[in-house]
């Protein structure tokens, strides 16, 4: 297992040789020859059954990535981490595109952040060509300004804000407009996103790190313990304490 770590760094695994098998998000996915898989910072993942691995493991700053709304390139500071499917002729593009980064690293030149964000930008349009094995919206390149404002902000308020009203008038668009740009855009409503996103943190905390109901009822801004266990009850279809005595793993 690697715990999750607070710099933010992504790591960007392509295997050449070999499988194995890694749980995120509480899902577990088989990684074999020829995919890619993006690690996000901050975020727990699982290994097992390795076996015969070559590969190659690239680290960087997600700051390589330009945030901005418009921008082609993903938020890595904020969506899920993905695996790729990569086909022959983007193989030997990415690995053209790596060599030259491999170049870089040994230039006497300056600037060589500013090269190897170059590279590594084109090789997240490469992959935004390929078949996703984990799909999340807000990888998409085509989603729209007030969906991928939506998105960002709900991954850094969701323990805040539950309401499809607070973020409407932070985005200054009314609640009916924001669900159906959303829904459009992702295949859920934006309230639906919000209790999916809590879920799915508070499955993390009561599985990965192993906190108790009150611990994540209070971390993730809920009053009580009572409205929380509803909540949890209602998107899982079981309570709190069979859910943890159930979803147990061998990783």
């Amino acid at each position: 297992m690697r715990q999750a770590r607070q710099e933010q760094i992504v790591e960007m695994i392509w295997i050449t040789k070999g499988h194995f098998q890694i749980m995120f998000d509480l899902e577990t996915f088989e990684v074999t020859s020829g995919m890619i898989v993006f690690l996000l910072p901050s975020q727990a993942f699982y290994v097992k059954s390795a076996a015969d691995l070559e590969g190659l493991i690239i680290r960087f700053p997600v700051t390589f990535i330009p945030a901005e709304l418009n921008s082609p390139y993903p938020n890595l500071a904020y969506c899920i981490s993905r695996i790729f499917q990569v086909d022959g002729l983007t193989t030997t593009n990415i690995m053209s595109v790596i060599q030259c980064m491999r170049q870089e690293l040994t230039s006497p030149h300056s600037q060589k952040m500013e090269v190897l964000s170059g590279y590594m930008k084109i090789i997240l349009i490469y992959l935004l060509r390929q078949r996703s094995i984990v799909y999340h919206s807000s990888f998409k390149s085509d989603l729209t300004t007030l969906a991928r404002r939506f998105l960002d902000l709900l991954e850094r308020r969701y323990h805040i804000c539950k309401k499809v009203s607070e973020y409407a008038d932070e985005l200054a668009v009314t609640p009916n407009y924001l669900n159906q740009i959303v829904k459009q855009e992702t295949g859920m409503t934006a309230s639906a996103n919000i209790r999916r996103r809590l879920l799915l943190q508070a499955k993390r905390m009561a599985i990965i790190q192993g906190n108790s109901m009150k611990t994540v009822a209070y971390k993730l801004g809920f009053e009580d313990t009572a409205h929380f266990s509803k909540f949890f009850k209602m998107g899982c279809g079981c309570n709190f304490t069979d859910y943890r005595k159930t979803c147990t793993t061998d990783f």
